[in-house]
């Protein structure tokens, strides 16, 4: 990747993680028990639908 393209996302990502930061942009998430690791990784993998990211609670 050349210096302008780097440039360009990081100017994307730097414009996204401010939408977050101010509440204007979400994503479904779901906390899950570190006890159901393998269910929440089978769910992050797309093995059972779409599904919300995974966050695991220890």
């Amino acid at each position: 990747m050349n210096s302008d393209k780097s440039e360009e996302c990081r100017t994307m990502i730097d414009y996204l993680l401010g939408l977050v930061h101010e509440g204007k942009l979400k994503y479904e998430m779901e906390l899950t028990p570190f006890s159901e690791f393998n269910m929440a990784l089978d769910k992050a993998l797309g093995k059972h639908g779409s599904q919300p990211k995974q966050v695991l609670r220890f």
